[in-house]
Protein backbone atom coordinates (compact mmCIF):
# COMPACT_ATOMS: atom_id res chain seq x y z
CA UNK A 1 0.00 0.00 0.00
CA UNK A 2 1.72 3.42 -0.93
CA UNK A 3 1.19 4.98 2.92
CA UNK A 4 2.70 2.06 4.00
CA UNK A 5 5.83 2.10 1.61
CA UNK A 6 6.87 5.63 1.75
CA UNK A 7 7.97 6.05 5.32
CA UNK A 8 10.69 3.09 4.74
CA UNK A 9 11.90 5.47 1.25
CA UNK A 10 12.03 8.27 3.42
CA UNK A 11 14.24 6.79 5.91
CA UNK A 12 16.31 5.04 3.42
CA UNK A 13 17.32 8.46 2.03
CA UNK A 14 17.90 9.92 5.60
CA UNK A 15 20.71 7.62 5.76
CA UNK A 16 22.11 7.58 2.79
CA UNK A 17 21.99 11.76 2.35
CA UNK A 18 24.34 11.80 6.17
CA UNK A 19 27.35 10.02 4.27
CA UNK A 20 28.39 12.64 2.02
CA UNK A 21 28.62 15.30 5.05
CA UNK A 22 30.71 13.23 7.31
CA UNK A 23 33.01 13.41 4.71
CA UNK A 24 33.14 16.44 3.81
CA UNK A 25 33.74 17.40 7.60
CA UNK A 26 37.22 15.60 7.37
CA UNK A 27 38.19 16.54 3.86
CA UNK A 28 40.53 19.11 5.10
CA UNK A 29 43.14 16.82 7.12
CA UNK A 30 42.21 13.49 5.02
CA UNK A 31 45.86 14.09 2.91
CA UNK A 32 47.34 13.14 6.90
CA UNK A 33 45.71 9.85 7.00
CA UNK A 34 47.95 8.18 4.86
CA UNK A 35 50.70 9.00 7.13
CA UNK A 36 51.95 6.88 10.09
CA UNK A 37 50.08 6.94 12.81
CA UNK A 38 53.46 9.09 14.88
CA UNK A 39 53.52 11.50 12.14
CA UNK A 40 50.25 12.15 11.77
CA UNK A 41 49.64 13.88 14.87
CA UNK A 42 52.71 15.22 14.67
CA UNK A 43 52.12 19.36 15.27
CA UNK A 44 54.66 20.37 12.54
CA UNK A 45 52.08 19.20 9.73
CA UNK A 46 48.99 21.54 11.20
CA UNK A 47 50.55 24.33 8.96
CA UNK A 48 50.13 22.23 5.68
CA UNK A 49 46.80 22.01 4.06
CA UNK A 50 47.24 19.72 1.69
CA UNK A 51 50.21 17.74 -0.12
CA UNK A 52 51.02 20.77 -2.15
CA UNK A 53 52.15 23.21 0.63
CA UNK A 54 54.30 20.27 1.76
CA UNK A 55 55.77 19.98 -0.69
CA UNK A 56 56.77 23.14 -1.70
CA UNK A 57 57.92 23.92 1.52
CA UNK A 58 60.26 20.43 1.39
CA UNK A 59 61.31 21.91 -2.01
CA UNK A 60 62.01 25.53 -0.13
CA UNK A 61 64.23 23.50 2.10
CA UNK A 62 66.03 21.31 0.00
CA UNK A 63 67.27 25.01 -2.10
CA UNK A 64 69.10 26.07 0.80
CA UNK A 65 70.93 23.03 2.22
CA UNK A 66 74.79 22.90 1.53
CA UNK A 67 75.01 26.77 1.44
CA UNK A 68 77.52 28.63 3.89
CA UNK A 69 75.47 29.70 7.23
CA UNK A 70 76.12 31.05 9.98
CA UNK A 71 74.22 30.35 13.33
CA UNK A 72 73.03 32.85 15.95
CA UNK A 73 76.33 33.77 18.15
CA UNK A 74 75.22 33.32 21.82
CA UNK A 75 78.56 33.09 24.02
CA UNK A 76 81.90 34.44 22.95
CA UNK A 77 83.22 31.71 21.48
CA UNK A 78 80.51 31.75 19.09
CA UNK A 79 81.32 35.50 18.16
CA UNK A 80 84.53 34.49 17.38
CA UNK A 81 83.65 32.17 15.59
CA UNK A 82 81.37 34.20 13.05
CA UNK A 83 84.02 36.72 13.07
CA UNK A 84 86.55 34.47 11.39
CA UNK A 85 84.66 33.11 9.36
CA UNK A 86 83.83 36.49 8.30
CA UNK A 87 87.79 36.96 7.71
CA UNK A 88 88.81 38.34 10.84
CA UNK A 89 92.94 36.85 11.35
CA UNK A 90 94.07 35.33 13.95
CA UNK A 91 95.83 37.71 15.72
CA UNK A 92 95.98 42.10 15.59
CA UNK A 93 99.72 41.42 14.04
CA UNK A 94 98.32 39.75 10.83
CA UNK A 95 96.23 43.29 9.90
CA UNK A 96 98.12 44.73 7.10
CA UNK A 97 98.51 48.61 6.60
CA UNK A 98 98.85 50.47 3.67
CA UNK A 99 98.43 54.44 3.82
CA UNK A 100 97.81 56.59 0.69
CA UNK A 101 100.86 57.98 -1.38
CA UNK A 102 101.85 61.45 -1.13
CA UNK A 103 101.10 61.24 2.15
CA UNK A 104 102.83 64.76 4.09
CA UNK A 105 105.47 63.74 6.69
CA UNK A 106 102.98 65.69 9.41
CA UNK A 107 100.89 63.30 8.85
CA UNK A 108 102.64 59.84 7.73
CA UNK A 109 104.16 60.11 11.42
CA UNK A 110 100.66 60.06 12.90
CA UNK A 111 100.54 56.28 12.23
CA UNK A 112 103.32 54.99 14.03
CA UNK A 113 103.93 51.67 15.25
CA UNK A 114 102.25 52.31 18.91
CA UNK A 115 99.07 53.75 17.34
CA UNK A 116 98.72 51.59 14.63
CA UNK A 117 99.02 48.52 16.95
CA UNK A 118 96.58 49.97 19.27
CA UNK A 119 94.26 50.37 16.44
CA UNK A 120 94.99 46.94 15.47
CA UNK A 121 94.05 45.67 18.69
CA UNK A 122 90.77 47.25 19.26
CA UNK A 123 89.63 46.69 15.58
CA UNK A 124 90.39 42.64 16.47
CA UNK A 125 88.43 42.70 19.20
CA UNK A 126 85.28 43.75 17.56
CA UNK A 127 85.80 41.71 14.85
CA UNK A 128 87.05 43.85 12.42
CA UNK A 129 88.30 41.79 9.25
CA UNK A 130 90.86 42.48 7.26
CA UNK A 131 89.73 44.65 4.22
CA UNK A 132 87.80 46.50 6.78
CA UNK A 133 90.68 47.61 8.99
CA UNK A 134 93.16 48.51 5.73
CA UNK A 135 90.43 50.51 4.01
CA UNK A 136 89.37 52.39 7.50
CA UNK A 137 93.07 53.25 7.90
CA UNK A 138 93.82 54.50 4.40
CA UNK A 139 90.58 56.25 4.93
CA UNK A 140 91.56 57.64 7.94
CA UNK A 141 95.08 58.69 6.54
CA UNK A 142 93.78 60.08 3.62
CA UNK A 143 90.93 62.04 5.07
CA UNK A 144 93.86 63.61 7.41
CA UNK A 145 95.96 64.54 4.43
CA UNK A 146 93.10 66.20 2.79
CA UNK A 147 92.88 68.50 5.75
CA UNK A 148 96.74 69.13 6.33
CA UNK A 149 96.82 70.48 2.74
CA UNK A 150 93.71 72.40 3.21
CA UNK A 151 94.73 74.12 6.48
CA UNK A 152 98.66 74.63 5.07
CA UNK A 153 96.72 76.88 1.59
CA UNK A 154 94.38 78.84 4.24
CA UNK A 155 97.91 79.34 6.08
CA UNK A 156 100.03 79.87 3.16
CA UNK A 157 97.21 82.06 1.36
CA UNK A 158 97.08 84.22 4.70
CA UNK A 159 101.31 84.76 4.73
CA UNK A 160 100.83 86.00 1.28
CA UNK A 161 98.46 88.47 2.35
CA UNK A 162 100.27 89.34 5.13
CA UNK A 163 103.43 90.04 3.11
CA UNK A 164 101.79 92.07 0.67
CA UNK A 165 100.64 94.25 3.57
CA UNK A 166 104.02 94.11 5.26
CA UNK A 167 105.41 95.66 1.95
CA UNK A 168 102.87 98.02 1.74
CA UNK A 169 103.53 99.48 4.97
CA UNK A 170 107.35 99.33 5.27
CA UNK A 171 107.99 99.84 1.67
CA UNK A 172 112.03 100.15 0.77
CA UNK A 173 112.46 99.03 4.19
CA UNK A 174 111.11 95.77 3.44
CA UNK A 175 114.37 93.24 3.54
CA UNK A 176 116.18 95.32 5.67
CA UNK A 177 113.23 95.12 9.03
CA UNK A 178 113.09 91.25 7.57
CA UNK A 179 116.54 91.36 8.82
CA UNK A 180 116.52 92.92 12.10
CA UNK A 181 113.39 90.43 12.45
CA UNK A 182 115.47 87.57 12.19
CA UNK A 183 118.39 88.91 13.96
CA UNK A 184 116.07 89.58 16.60
CA UNK A 185 114.91 86.01 16.62
CA UNK A 186 118.55 85.13 17.06
CA UNK A 187 119.96 87.41 19.11
CA UNK A 188 116.89 87.39 22.43
CA UNK A 189 115.64 83.55 21.41
CA UNK A 190 118.73 81.85 19.75
CA UNK A 191 118.53 79.05 17.29
CA UNK A 192 116.28 77.54 19.05
CA UNK A 193 113.52 79.86 18.78
CA UNK A 194 114.33 80.91 15.53
CA UNK A 195 113.99 77.01 14.40
CA UNK A 196 110.88 77.19 15.97
CA UNK A 197 109.65 80.17 14.73
CA UNK A 198 110.70 78.95 11.03
CA UNK A 199 109.08 75.04 11.71
CA UNK A 200 105.85 77.14 13.09
CA UNK A 201 104.97 79.56 10.23
CA UNK A 202 104.95 82.29 12.87
CA UNK A 203 108.94 83.78 11.58
CA UNK A 204 106.47 84.54 8.86
CA UNK A 205 103.59 85.84 10.45
CA UNK A 206 103.27 89.87 9.57
CA UNK A 207 102.92 91.04 13.35
CA UNK A 208 105.46 88.76 14.90
CA UNK A 209 108.14 90.14 11.99
CA UNK A 210 107.01 94.06 12.78
CA UNK A 211 107.55 92.84 16.25
CA UNK A 212 110.96 91.70 16.22
CA UNK A 213 111.97 94.23 13.83
CA UNK A 214 110.83 97.26 16.22
CA UNK A 215 112.69 95.45 19.27
CA UNK A 216 116.08 95.17 16.99
CA UNK A 217 115.64 98.84 16.21
CA UNK A 218 115.34 99.81 19.78
CA UNK A 219 117.32 97.46 21.42
CA UNK A 220 120.26 96.19 19.37
CA UNK A 221 123.32 98.82 18.42
CA UNK A 222 123.55 100.24 14.53
CA UNK A 223 126.65 98.26 13.88
CA UNK A 224 124.67 94.92 14.69
CA UNK A 225 121.32 95.86 12.38
CA UNK A 226 123.73 94.86 9.27
CA UNK A 227 121.14 94.54 6.66
CA UNK A 228 119.87 96.63 3.03
CA UNK A 229 119.43 100.05 3.22
CA UNK A 230 119.51 103.04 1.59
CA UNK A 231 123.26 104.33 0.78
CA UNK A 232 124.62 104.69 4.30
CA UNK A 233 121.53 105.08 5.94
CA UNK A 234 119.30 102.70 7.74
CA UNK A 235 115.78 102.60 5.46
CA UNK A 236 112.73 103.95 6.67
CA UNK A 237 109.23 102.85 6.21
CA UNK A 238 106.92 105.12 4.85
CA UNK A 239 105.27 106.34 8.12
CA UNK A 240 108.77 106.86 9.68
CA UNK A 241 109.76 108.68 6.20
CA UNK A 242 106.57 110.81 6.41
CA UNK A 243 107.23 111.54 10.50
CA UNK A 244 110.91 112.79 9.79
CA UNK A 245 109.50 115.08 7.44
CA UNK A 246 107.35 116.08 8.97
CA UNK A 247 109.79 117.11 11.86
CA UNK A 248 111.98 119.10 9.18
CA UNK A 249 109.15 120.53 7.78
CA UNK A 250 108.63 122.12 11.68
CA UNK A 251 112.08 123.68 11.69
CA UNK A 252 112.42 127.40 11.16
CA UNK A 253 115.11 126.67 8.32
CA UNK A 254 113.18 125.11 6.17
CA UNK A 255 110.28 127.82 5.73
CA UNK A 256 113.30 130.41 5.64
CA UNK A 257 114.33 130.41 1.78
CA UNK A 258 117.61 132.36 3.39
CA UNK A 259 118.66 130.52 5.65
CA UNK A 260 121.92 128.36 4.89
CA UNK A 261 120.42 125.08 5.98
CA UNK A 262 117.18 125.08 3.95
CA UNK A 263 118.22 124.23 0.48
CA UNK A 264 119.48 120.68 2.75
CA UNK A 265 116.46 120.13 4.72
CA UNK A 266 113.84 120.59 1.20
CA UNK A 267 116.25 117.82 -0.35
CA UNK A 268 116.36 116.11 2.90
CA UNK A 269 112.40 116.37 2.52
CA UNK A 270 111.76 115.28 -0.63
CA UNK A 271 113.98 112.20 -0.54
CA UNK A 272 111.80 111.06 2.67
CA UNK A 273 108.75 111.63 0.58
CA UNK A 274 110.28 109.58 -2.21
CA UNK A 275 110.47 106.84 0.23
CA UNK A 276 107.72 107.10 1.75
CA UNK A 277 105.35 107.29 -1.90
CA UNK A 278 107.99 105.03 -3.99
CA UNK A 279 108.91 107.85 -6.26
Amino acid sequence: MPDDIAPAETADNAEAVSEPTQTTETSDDSWRSSLSEELRDNPSFSKFKDVDSLAASYVNLQSHLGRDKIAKPVTDSDWDDVYEFLGRPESPEEYEVALPEGLPEEIASQFNDETLSSFKQEAHKLGLNADQVKSLIAWQAGSMGSQHDAYKGMVDESMEQGETALKAEWGRAYDQNIEFARKAFEEYGGEQLAAKMESSGLGNDPDVLKAFANIAKTTMADNDLAGPSSGTRMALTPDEAKAEASTIMSHPAYMDRHHPEHVSMVKKVQGLFNQAYGE
